[in-house]
């Protein structure tokens, strides 16, 4: 699956390294995020310890790795499709929610949206070789975790030429603008700090 663009009159394709859950090199993140705060990273104590996972996109020749966040209680009123992300969820019966859960009622239904979590395409990043691994579903011990990755990967499948399309529009308006939208990363910036990086420290 892939489609092509024109960037700076260049023909690139745009397409997945392989549709699946990467984890980022936690030291890489923190680099990242000391050329752009928008970068998923808090230098805050135990927070080294937080995963951090994505999908792989390929931009002609950069990979993006486009974010995945936990569910919060401010997502429950945003888009389920917006121009900068996805909103990742399950339909419930009320019966199946557990303590914890963030969810609202849908009032048509009568059913109960669970959020599993975002995928925030607006704070793609770069990546190269070396600051990222593939994920196998199958060696994660965590049972809890593991369904929960399984359910975002399910849901996120049927909408894998959405991301894409999404991902290219988003990334070709700023290059072409360079007009860097409130919350949005700075390619540009993140792009030559990927160069720089030495991914052998």
């Amino acid at each position: 699956m892939g489609l092509f663009t024109f960037i700076e009159g260049r023909k690139m394709e745009v397409k997945f390294e392989r549709f699946g859950f990467y984890k980022i090199d936690k030291e890489y993140m923190k680099f990242l995020n000391s050329r752009d705060e928008q970068v998923f990273y808090r230098d805050v104590k135990g927070y080294e310890k937080k995963p951090h996972l994505g999908i792989i996109a390929k931009i002609g020749d950069v990979k993006y790795c486009i974010p995945l966040t936990s569910a919060k209680i401010k997502q429950l009123h945003w888009a389920s499709i917006s121009k900068h992300n996805l909103v990742i969820y399950e339909i419930m019966e009320e019966s199946e929610i557990s303590k914890g859960d963030i969810y609202k009622k849908n009032d048509t239904s009568g059913k109960y949206k669970k959020l599993l979590g975002v995928l925030e395409i607006r704070k793609m990043i770069p990546v190269k070789d070396g600051v990222y691994d593939y994920i196998n579903f199958e060696k994660i011990k965590d049972s809890s975790y593991k369904n929960l990755l399984k359910k975002e990967y399910l849901f996120l499948q049927p909408h894998k030429q959405t991301i894409l399309d999404k991902t290219i529009k988003l990334y070709n308006k700023q290059k072409r603008t360079g007009i860097i939208e409130p919350c949005y990363c700075n390619f540009e910036i993140l792009e030559k700090a990927c160069n720089e990086y030495d991914s052998r420290k």
